[in-house]
């Protein structure tokens, strides 16, 4: 019994580890991304007028 819980237990790391390795790959891009400037966090104005059909 001792086998099949510690394959239990092996199975629910690995998917953790499946899901928590990604986002934090996604949040470290984001982050290196905030840091250096290459986007922007504040939206710009907009570029011209809607037009309006009345």
């Amino acid at each position: 019994m001792n086998e099949n819980f510690t394959s239990s237990l092996f199975m629910a790391v690995m998917f953790v580890l499946r899901c928590l390795i990604p986002l934090g790959i996604l949040f470290g891009i984001s982050y290196l991304l905030r840091r250096f400037q290459l986007v922007n966090d504040n939206p710009g104005e907009p570029l011209a007028e809607p037009i309006e059909d009345a």
